[in-house]
């Protein structure tokens, strides 16, 4: 049996992964040397339609990758500096805390202004990771604007540089000072430099009524039953959040991992995904508070999380340490490791937020299973 085709076998594991103590649908495609060379898709995107190869699953935070590389062209073209300070450009940033808000730390407050392009985009700036509880930020019906004034005015919660504290704010932060400087918002810029040179014909901002059928009905959301519906009511998906709006297939996003690889397709120099694949931290310590994950060293490029010498970790133990990647509270998760390589996105339509049974053990024992598979 060759390569491909232990490729192939190794992915029915996602079979076991449907019902009642899983997922009702799971999509999964793998990049290895310069192409998409499996993908399987099992169970039901909603109850009657079957996951398919044009299914559009909520991506989550797996959005933020594609909108780094979306900033980095603009880095590259010289519209903007990484070690420029955010506060330049987004003067209600640079203003910080309203007056008689809680938890406000005047010495933090004073190092705002020396906050860059660079701290948002690996997290390191010191911002919180959102704007309340994740059953706290979408209570009421608002804007996105009205959403990115308040996350422009949060509290600093460490020395910027100093920890890691993975950030939606910061990528809220990061979507108006695009628009600021290019005059065009974050997805205009991502659609013409990163969907369309990369051919991604499923990947969606703001799906419509017509993408209903190919669309996966996300389960164990927030605020379900309700207009406020996350990732899956017709209000949130038309705020296009800048850190967690886009929807998209395993074969799009593999194909957007197989970009920062040796054999895939550029949209950004060699430089450029140095800056987004490589830890930007410096080492410092950190997490995701949200996930309760808290590592000694915090590696994080531009956008990618990087593996380096974290443990028990959801791509496995025997991916390497360049490894990068990001997963989503909606299901997703998306890697891929030079030192073989290799990519895999796998989305299932059911949200993390209670981690269901075993998922991140099974993120990591399929990524175990393709390593092996071409090593």
């Amino acid at each position: 049996m060759g390569e491909r085709e232990r490729i192939a076998e190794r992915l029915t594991a996602i079979d076991g992964w449907i019902g009642g103590q899983g997922a009702m649908g799971v999509g999964a495609a793998v990049w290895w040397r310069g192409a998409v060379v499996a993908e399987r898709y099992v169970g039901e995107a909603r109850p009657g339609i079957l996951v398919g190869p044009r299914t559009v699953f909520p991506l989550a935070s797996v959005t933020k990758p594609v909108v780094a590389a979306a900033i980095m062209t603009l880095v590259e073209d010289g519209t903007i500096g990484l070690d420029e300070a955010v506060a330049r450009f987004v003067p209600e940033f640079r203003r910080g805390p309203e007056r008689d808000t809680a938890g406000v730390d005047p010495t933090l407050e004073r190092q705002r202004q020396s906050i860059t392009v660079h701290h948002l985009m690996c997290h390191v700036s010191g911002l919180p990771e959102d704007v309340g509880g994740r059953e706290e930020r979408f209570a009421i019906e608002t804007s996105l604007d009205a959403i990115v004034d308040t996350m422009c005015h949060l509290p600093l919660q460490s020395v910027p540089g100093a920890v890691l504290r993975y950030s939606n704010a910061g990528y809220g932060v990061l979507g108006r000072l695009v628009e600021r400087v290019a005059e065009r918002s974050i997805w205009e810029i991502a659609a013409a430099r990163i969907f369309a040179p990369l051919g991604l014909e499923d990947t969606l901002v703001q799906p419509g009524d017509d993408d209903l059928p190919r669309l996966a009905r996300l389960a164990d959301v927030t605020n379900a039953g309700t207009a406020l519906e996350a990732y899956n009511g017709a209000w949130w998906k038309g705020l296009a959040v800048p850190w967690a709006g886009l929807y998209g297939s395993p074969r799009d996003l593999v194909t957007v991992a197989g970009a920062f690889l040796p054999n895939g397709p550029r949209v950004l120099s060699s430089a450029g995904v140095a800056a987004m694949t490589t830890d930007q931290t410096g080492g410092v310590p950190g997490g995701v508070e949200s996930a309760k994950t808290h590592w000694p060293v915090g590696r994080w490029g531009l956008g990618w999380e990087v593996k380096g010498e974290k443990r028990r970790h959801w791509t496995g133990d025997l991916t390497s340490p360049l490894t990068f990647c990001h997963f989503g509270q909606a299901g997703t998760l998306l890697w891929a490791d030079p030192a073989h390589d290799l990519a895999l996105a796998v989305f299932a339509n059911r949200a993390v937020s209670h981690m269901w049974t075993f998922i991140l053990a099974r993120w990591a024992r399929l990524s175990n299973a393709l390593v092996a598979a071409v090593s």
